[in-house]
Order: structure tokens, then sequence, then C-alpha cells
């Protein structure tokens, strides 16, 4: 027998690199990229699972996918989706796309990659961090969008979340306060509605709101910075000489589904188009000198320094002289366009009736000859008040005006202000009457007047207290007029199905704004839900017509960037500006208004 041992080193060798060259000559090595690119990866769906949380929370996963939306620049998500292959229709329980955490990567959309990265889960959102491209397997192109309508609940938008989607029936605008710091756009299956505005205070106003969340989604701009650049679609809508408004129909709708600051999102990869549905409304046409037209209008703090000019900032309302006159030229040229006999001011500054008051300043430069109610004493002593002013030619005061300083009106709900008029075409005689409760907002809210779970919101208690209180001293001023017809006007902070509403229609006041509207009457929108809070209410024993009354939808509908303090403006485009012979966003609300025509005693 041979030993092994007695082979010398160099020929052992020689063999073994003879072996080498052959078995690659014969059976070569794949590709480093082809190595990739082959072998068992975790499925996407298996990463999201079909729980809030994925199921891998902290470990690290190899997955494959092609990139359907790159927004991984710094200034925008830091990342990129990437969606598993499959068919659009073929969707099942858990969700076949993920966001990929990689700042600054060099990724296309279309192209097939496997990644590495640790699952979790960033404030709700499914998603790699710390990922690193491992393969780039080619060039598929991106994935068909999956029909997506609305309304969606919570789980049926999970099981789509980082998916590339299109909006099957598109959607409508129904709110746009995001717009400007953030780039959002609120979009939803209609116009959504305070569920008190719709819905009885309680469960019902619960179920609506609940649906008012399915109904709804977030169009963003692919970016996490404030105050950025807006979308260019939205850019070029305005630079065509068109208005984005509160109303309007988005079509073509298309991005990947994200969420994001406790929201869902969707991250457009495509322009959408504007259909107009809401288009700006026309001024008012002047009524016939047999009516009388009587309007509300919360001006939005309208404050003017020292009345000379100066004294800006003040408490409230524009911040520098030329945001004042801004104001000023827009509320005179939204009052002109009402054009209107009588009109209940709210959130006027509280600084008098003189000369250099807030109220005398505005009324100065309306058409026509304006007066305006001066009483005695100063209506509280909140920064803002309530005011009266009319057109001198068409109605006169009988009487002085009169104020209700007492609880609650002492605290938190302004003091009414009432004021006899007679018409001088009829010769009727009626009472208007301006309000301003006390908001919702919960600062030192407690008790009964913290929130209660019903939809009322905070200070519920203290605004059905108000409601009491104004209905009791109505009753004594009603008593030794002529004719007792009353029109309530101002805002009330409460919508139409909440309490104080109750209480007046109960009292015989009616409001005559319902059912006036194609859609239930909105004068204002908060957090992308529109609902009455001005009104006009009406009560009376003398014959009186109701020819015509509305809101006229100059604010609520429009983007609040339009406003007119350029301090969130960042340098926005002339096309985004607007002219002093121009109402748009003169206020945060509607004015609302009616036509009563006085029957012949």
């Amino acid at each position: 027998m041979y030993s092994l041992r007695w082979v010398p080193v160099w020929l052992v060798l020689v063999a073994i690199a003879l072996w080498f060259a052959l078995s690659y000559w014969f059976w070569p090595l794949p590709a480093a990229g082809e190595t990739g690119c082959h072998g068992a990866v975790t499925a996407v769906e298996r990463i999201q699972g079909t729980a809030a949380v994925t199921p891998l929370d902290g470990r690290t996963v190899l997955t494959e996918g092609i990139v359907t939306a790159d927004f991984s620049a710094r200034e925008e998500l830091g990342g990129y989706f990437i969606q598993q292959e499959t068919r659009a229709s073929a969707q099942g329980p858990a969700s076949r796309g993920l966001f990929i955490y990689a700042p600054g990567a060099d990724v296309s959309p279309g192209e097939r990659l496997r990644v590495r990265g640790e699952a979790g889960e960033y404030h709700g959102m499914t998603q790699l961090s710390e990922a690193r491209i491992e393969a780039r397997c080619g060039d598929p192109g991106l994935p068909e969008a999956a029909p997506l309508s609305l309304p969606l609940d919570s789980e049926g938008k999970e099981a789509r979340e980082g998916m590339r989607i299109r909006l099957e029936h598109g959607a409508t605008i129904t709110g746009l306060y995001g717009l400007a710091r953030y780039g959002v756009i609120t979009l939803a299956d209609g116009r959504l509605f305070q569920p008190t505005q719709v819905a009885e205070p309680g469960e019902a106003v619960r179920q609506v709101a609940e649906r008012n969340q399915e109904r709804s989604l977030l169009l963003d701009d692919g970016s996490r910075s404030q105050f950025s650049a807006l979308p260019e679609w939205v850019l070029r809508h305005y630079e065509a000489d068109r208005r984005l408004r509160v109303g309007d129909a988005l079509k073509d709708v298309e991005g990947v589904l994200d969420y994001r600051y406790g929201d869902w999102r969707l991250q457009p990869t495509t322009a959408p188009t504007v259909r107009t549905l809401n288009p700006p409304p026309e001024p008012l046409e002047r009524p016939e000198d047999g009516i009388i037209r009587v309007a509300g209008f919360n001006l939005q703090n309208y404050f003017n320094g020292d009345g000379r000019g100066g004294g800006f900032p003040s408490a409230r309302g524009a911040e520098s002289a030329a945001a004042w006159q801004a104001q000023h030229q827009r509320l005179v040229t939204a009052l002109d366009g009402l054009a209107a006999d009588i009109i209940g001011l709210v959130e006027l500054e509280n600084d008098g009736t003189g000369e250099g008051s807030a109220i005398a300043s505005l009324t100065a430069d309306l058409e026509g000859s304006w007066e305006y109610a001066r009483p005695q004493r100063r209506p509280g002593d909140d920064a803002i008040a309530v005011g009266l002013a009319w057109r001198s030619e068409r109605v006169g005061p009988v009487g002085e005006p009169e104020v209700l300083r007492s609880p609650p009106f002492n605290q938190g709900s302004r003091p009414p202000v009432a004021q006899r008029f007679r018409h001088h075409a009829s010769g009727a005689v009626f009472l208007v009457v301006v309000n301003h409760f006390k908001s919702k907002r919960c600062g030192e809210a407690s008790g009964r007047n913290a929130a209660q779970g019903d939809g009322e919101g905070c200070w519920s208690a203290h605004r059905n207290a108000a409601t009491r209180r104004l209905l009791q001293w109505l009753e004594q001023l009603r008593e030794p007029m002529e004719a007792p017809n009353v029109v309530l006007v101002g805002d009330l902070n409460a919508y139409a199905r909440e309490t104080p509403l109750s209480l007046l229609e109960q009292a015989g006041y009616r409001n005559i704004l319902l059912d006036r509207h194609e859609n239930p009457a909105s004068s204002y929108i908060y957090r992308a839900q529109s609902g009455t809070l001005d009104y006009i209410l009406l009560a009376g024993e003398s014959e009186v017509t109701v020819e015509a009354a509305g809101i006229q939808p100059i604010n609520a509908d429009e983007p609040p960037l339009l406003h007119y303090s350029r301090e969130e403006r960042n340098g926005l485009p002339e096309s985004l500006t607007v002219s002093a012979q121009e109402p748009w966003r003169a206020s945060d609300h509607d004015p609302s208004w009616v036509d009563l025509r006085p029957g012949i005693e």
C-alpha cells in the first residue's frame, strides 16, 4: 500500500488548484447579483400581519418587493415604499405594502429590491428601519394600483397599509385647514358634517363621528416639513385663475396608503384633477324697498389698534397696521356684498363706540349711510364684544339699545345687544338681538362644563344657562313692543342639534336657515367637519314673510392660507393673494342673512 505521507506537498497543492479550475469550467459559480436575488425571504404580508403591531416586531428580516414610491429625501418622509407582487384584486387580510425607512436611499419606482432591516412600528405604521439593500433584482415596473372606495373602516385601511392604491370614485374636499402648514387636504366621499349638526347628542352622535372617520382620508404631500412649498398641482390650479374650495371634488387620486401622526393618509404619486363643484358666490342683490335684510357676521377678531393707524400688535386680530388694513378692506368688501340693512357684528374689539373705536372704523367705509348702536355702558369685560349697525336710509332705531350683563353673560358668553328698529318703507317695528355664546374650547372647563361625551363639547352647561337667561330677557323686552317680532342673529357656538337650539325652538324661535340648502347648512368648518354656529332665528306674532335666507360661503370653504396675515404664507405666488376688492377668507366664519317682508297691517 501507498501512504499519502510520501506524496510531496507541492503535488497536493497542484491537484487542488487543478480541481478548482476544472470545477469552475464545468460548474461555474453564479454571479453575485443572481445569488442575492434567489433564496427564501420573509413575505411582506407576514411582516405586516393582521394586527395593529407587526408579529415580527424587533426582528431583523430579509424581504423583497417592488418600489412603488420614493420619498427618501430627508425633507420628505426619509424612505420609500415597496410592494409584494400580487394581482391588485387579490386582496387578503394582510397588506402587501411596506415602508422602508432609509433616508437618502438611491431607489427608483418600478425596480425590485431585496431589503434587510428591523421590523417594527413607528407611531402605528409598520416599517423596516436600519434598512439596507441586499440586491437589486430587475425592473419589472409598478404593480397595479389597488382600487379603494370610501367609506372604509380601520381594518380595511390596515389591510392596505403601505400599498399603491387609487380612489375608485374620486373624493370630495372636506377640509383645507392643514394645506398651508402641512400640505394636507382632507378628503371624503362627500362633505363631512359635525355630528351634532345632523344627530341628537348621545349615542347617535358617536355613530356619526365613527362613520366620519371611515369616510375620510388625508391627501398628503409626501413631506414631513412644515410650511414647505405647496404641492405643484395646487399651485397650477391657482395659476389657472381657479379657486380650491371645500366642496370641490378630486379625481385621478392615486398614491400609497400611509399612516402617520394618528391619521390615515395617501402619499400621492400622481397629480389629481380638480372638479369645481362649489364655485365662489356672487355678491347679493340689494333687496327691494319693501323687504328688510338682516345679517349676522363673526368678524374673527376685528381690532383696529389705537384707531389712528398705530397700536399694533393689539390683543387680538391683526399683528400690524398693514395686516389690519388688509383685514379691514376684505371685511368691508364682504359686508358690502351682503347688501344688508341691519348687521349683527360679532368679535369686535371691545373698545367703546367713539370716533377711534373698531365699530366706527368698520362702518365708516361701508357703502351708504351707516349708524351703529351706542350702549351707555361697556358691554362686558371681555376683549371682544358684539355690535349692531344699520343703513340709516332704510331703517331707523326706536329707543336706546339694551344690553344684558347679568350672569352668565358677565363671564364667558358676551353680553347680547338688542335694538328696536322701524322699517322706513313699511313702518314695521321689530327687535334685533345679536349674540355670542361661550366657545367650546376646554380651557378651565370642569364639572358640568367639562365635555360630557355626548358631542356638545366643553362649556355646554354654560351655553344652556345663557340660552335660558336670554329667553327670559327677550320676554321682558317684547312686552312693551307694538309689533313683537324678534330676529336673533349671531354666533351661538352650538351646532344645529345641540341643546341651545332645542331650547330656542321650544320657545318659538325658528331656525330659518334650516332646510334652506341642498345639504345641511354650514357657516364654519372645524377639523374638516362643517356645521352652523352662526344663526338667524325668528319669532313673533305679526305677519312676516321670509322671502329668502342663506349663508354666504365666502370664508369657511376657502383655505386658511388665504388669511389676510402673511405670517404663514412663506412667499406664496401672486396667484394665491387676495385683493382688497375680494372678500375671500376675510374671517373664519361665513355671514348669514334673511330677507323679511313685513305684513300689511
